[in-house]
């Protein structure tokens, strides 16, 4: 999320519920009071679910060797602290068979909104199939291809997909209600006893575990490696490490830019943009000379000038609005008049202007026309507008027709008006889970952060994880950063070739643990008199 600030990490700006400042980089009109006929009566008793369970063993062929694996989709009963049933998450869970050891890695793997299920990432990258899509021109209407993806994760380490409370097939129910789950610390707790039950239950706890989170599942990523660990904070000491975390499309609230360091975070990936539409003169340059000289011209010429604008004559600011425009691709009038602070659905606007078209915020790669959508900051937005059918499509298709999970009850894509909104009501700051995730990096020398952008996320952009990563002074041994030529969801198109090469080689890494360790004791041995 750009700049991750609160409203922006539960819900996109323009839909922010009444009273919440609307975030950097929001926009267009609030949600419509007819939506708000969706929303369900807290104060009502929901229906015990009987838990179930669903049990498939497949085979597939994963960086070119043939495994069994078993699927599981069930309901983990969570509880409150006099034992009493508050609701339950559902989950697939991917295991490979025979057994390959207690110390075969497990990734827990959870999406954003926070009330987004993780069918994105299942579906998209990790899972033993995948939406067959066609990145920037995709379909959207039936039929729906479901293909094998012999790049999955499962070569190399289970997996466990994990929907929160509202979302997928997991709700509150019993004693339990929205307040027990829609806030950051609820939500990190409920996410906690779940993994903490699922090592249980399946005898895990000596495995490399890791942590995959997208868009806001970065901040419930950040502080749920935090509380794995425990402390008298936290109550108890669980005392669960994790080998890694990996960030996918968010920052996981290590950034807090402050004053004009905001539109430092974004100017890259409106470079970026610019250069794919082919709005800059590219000079002979590479795409990534052509993004370094952003970087540059951001941190010494832009931000420097933003700070001291006051001052400056119009000679002054005309070149700097010469030299934005060089980049970002706009008229340097347009970026006069707006004192060279463009927001970002100002820039989602005016970059195609001309040809009546505006991009999207998900992946700036995509267009639709200006003129005719409904405000609708997910539904219109041109990214996210296109590719949702063929993802939700095809996953039904996947789990009721392939796995047989026959539940009788919506699978929750993603949920705003019961889920979001009042999470971020309670949501806490982002500077929490930023500060948690480094106090977790200070506390486990071995553990390891990985962080993935899409050089065309609008919504969380890739200056603003390399920001946040610098401005923490996390370990740099122990960071890798990675990005791709993709969106938001980084793993679409060939991008998520590249991605699962890459995820799969740092697993591999963090499994071992300190890269250094053996090394280190054989010094210490030697030191000794």
């Amino acid at each position: 999320m750009i700049g991750t600030t609160q409203a922006q990490a539960q819900v996109p700006p323009s839909v922010a519920p009444e009273g919440q400042d609307a975030a950097r980089g929001g926009g267009g009109p609030p949600l419509p009071p007819s939506a708000t006929v969706w929303r369900m009566d807290p104060a009502k008793d929901r229906a015990p679910i009987v838990p179930r369970r669903f049990v498939r063993d497949r085979v597939g062929v994963f960086a070119g060797t043939r495994l069994k694996y078993t699927v599981t989709a069930a309901d983990t009963l969570l509880k409150d602290a006099l034992g009493r049933p508050t609701g339950s998450i559902f989950s697939f869970s991917y295991v490979a068979r025979p057994r390959a050891g207690f110390d075969r890695p497990v990734i827990f793997i959870f999406n954003g909104g926070p009330g987004s299920s993780s069918l994105w990432l299942h579906m998209g990258v990790l899972g033993p199939r995948k939406i067959a899509f066609r990145d920037v021109s995709p379909s959207q209407v039936p039929p729906y291809r479901l293909v094998d993806n012999p790049d999955s994760a499962l070569a190399v380490a289970d997996l466990v997909f994990v929907d929160p409370i509202g979302t997928g097939f997991s709700r509150y129910w019993g004693g339990g209600k929205p307040s027990d789950f829609y806030g950051r610390e609820e939500d990190a707790k409920a996410t906690v006893d779940f993994i903490q039950d699922w090592l249980r239950v399946n005898h895990r706890w000596n495995s490399p575990k890791f942590l995959i989170g997208e868009s806001y599942g970065t901040t419930r990523a950040a502080l749920v490696a935090n509380r794995l660990f425990g402390g008298v904070f936290g109550g108890t000491l669980r005392g669960i490490a994790i080998n890694g975390v990996i960030m996918i499309g968010g920052n996981g609230g290590l950034a807090t830019p402050q004053g004009n360091d905001a539109y430092l975070t974004t100017f890259t990936t409106m470079a970026a943009t610019a250069w794919y539409h082919g709005r800059v003169n590219a000079a002979g340059r590479s795409f990534d000379q052509f993004i370094a000289d952003a970087g540059r011209f951001a941190h010494d010429g832009l931000l420097p000038g933003l700070d001291s604008w006051a001052t400056l004559g119009a000679p002054e600011r005309s070149a700097l609005a010469q030299r934005a425009a060089g980049f970002v691709g706009l008229h340097p009038d347009y970026l006069l008049s707006k004192g060279l602070k463009i927001e970002v659905p100002e820039f989602q606007k005016a970059l195609l202007a001309d040809r009546h078209e505006v991009i999207g915020m998900y992946d700036g790669r995509y267009t639709l026309p200006a003129m005719g959508g409904a405000h609708d900051p997910v539904g219109d937005d041109p990214a996210m507008g296109q590719y949702a059918p063929a993802f939700i499509g095809g996953f039904e298709t996947y789990i009721r027709d392939d796995l047989g999970i026959d539940v009788d009850d919506e699978y929750v894509v993603i949920d705003w008006i019961n889920v979001n909104f009042p999470f971020s009501q309670r949501g806490g700051e982002d500077d929490t889970a930023g500060a948690a995730l480094a106090a977790t990096m200070r506390r486990n020398p071995d553990m390891w952060l990985m962080s993935i952008q899409g050089w065309f996320d609008m919504f969380g952009a890739v200056g603003s994880a390399a920001y946040g990563i610098a401005q923490r002074e996390l370990p740099s041994d122990r960071v890798e950063q990675k990005t791709y030529w993709s969106g938001h969801m980084a793993y679409v198109g060939d991008a998520g070739l590249k991605m699962a090469a890459d995820l799969k080689d740092f697993i591999r890494r963090a499994s071992l643990g300190r890269p250094h360790s053996v090394a280190a004791a054989a010094k210490s041995e030697g030191d000794r008199p």
